[in-house]
């Protein structure tokens, strides 16, 4: 094997500006990523309304701009009345939490009982709760500039094969629109399996919290919704609903059917329904998702946990339109179609 050290050279000069450009980018570039998002959404969702629906156009425009504002409107408001009264009531819990647990942990008794009231009152959460508040500022921030993108997205868009084209040497209008069209159906499949199964995961949590008589279910429905997006890692959401009914009722039976009951529930839905619901779609090795959750979320954070698969999904289908990037495509993709028959003709050969 003979490695070209200018070549390899080369990659690692433009590999590290990349990450510096990710890094330092992302109060521009995780915004331009979220526009991007919902232009392809937004796009979608008037399309499917004007077409199986037979809405006319600028009505279809109307109700989609509607449906994703009431959804995001309706998330905001849940969440941010939740998310206010789980934590007034955490110290409680977590005090509740601390006694239940410290007599069972080992060398306890050299370990003073934590005062979760004490610390909350403390001088120092001051600096968290401004921390938290100038984060939900920089938020509020980060929507209105995702509003701003998509609107000058949805006034060019029209141009943007062309401008495509003439980006690409020798690529032409129709191989543009061919790349834009490839990766807005694989976004927008991804996304609407995603969400519809967000949806039902957030329901069968938000029904049994109310059956078992666990406090914020809303709450806690709200943050299924949100992990259910996560691959893999979104499955540990569980375990929070789990932990609110340890501290309420102080007794492991509702925390063995949470786990167990939304555990399963969120594996057949993620596993099994997913896989059928979208097939080939979003066709990306297992390991590549790992992977990309794990760059895509050290670089940006929770934000990148949202987008690492939308944006491995892209990266794939751009990287077989450029010249020399297709083992890229190759690297993140899913089992080849037939590998099953070679492997068998492999073995009998």
């Amino acid at each position: 094997m003979k490695i070209n050290e200018h070549r390899l050279a080369s990659w690692l000069l433009s590999g590290a500006v990349l990450l510096a450009l990710l890094v330092y980018g992302r109060p521009l570039l995780v915004p331009l990523v979220f526009s991007l998002i919902t232009w392809a959404v937004l796009n979608a969702l008037t399309a499917f309304l004007h077409r199986r629906l037979k809405f006319p156009e600028w009505t279809a425009w109307f109700t989609a701009f509607v449906l994703i504002g009431a959804a995001l409107y309706f998330g905001a408001i849940v969440l941010a009345n939740e998310t206010a009264a789980v934590v007034a009531r955490a110290p409680f819990y977590m005090d509740k939490l601390a006694h239940l647990w410290a007599p069972r942990l080992p060398f306890a008794k050299y370990f003073p009982t934590l005062d979760f009231e004490t610390i909350m009152k403390n001088a120092s959460v001051a600096s968290v709760v401004a921390r938290a508040a100038a984060g939900f500022g920089n938020s509020v921030s980060e929507l209105l500039l995702v509003a701003i993108f998509v609107g000058f997205l949805l006034a060019e868009q029209q141009y943007l094969p062309v401008k495509l084209a003439k980006i690409q040497d020798g690529a032409s209008e129709a191989e543009s629109k061919k790349i834009i069209h490839e990766m807005g159906v694989q976004i927008r499949s991804y996304l609407g399996v995603c969400t519809f199964l967000s949806m039902v995961m957030a329901l069968a949590c938000y029904i049994l919290l109310v059956v078992l008589g666990v406090d914020f279910a809303g709450f806690w429905a709200l943050v299924m919704f949100l992990l259910t997006y996560i691959p893999t890692v979104g499955a540990l959401g569980v375990l929070l609903p789990a932990v609110m009914a340890m501290a309420q009722f102080e007794s492991l039976r509702p925390v063995i059917i949470i786990v167990v009951v939304l555990g399963l529930f969120h594996f057949v839905l993620t596993n099994i329904v997913e896989t059928i619901m979208l097939g080939r779609t979003m066709n990306l090795s297992p390991f590549a998702i790992i992977i990309s959750l794990t760059f895509w979320g050290l670089v940006w954070g929770i934000a990148g946990l949202f987008l690492a698969v939308p944006l491995t999904g892209a990266i794939a289908i751009a990287s077989t339109h450029i010249d020399g990037m297709g083992w890229v495509a190759e690297a993140i993709a899913g089992p080849p179609r037939g590998w099953r028959k070679v492997r068998r003709s492999a073995r009998a050969g």
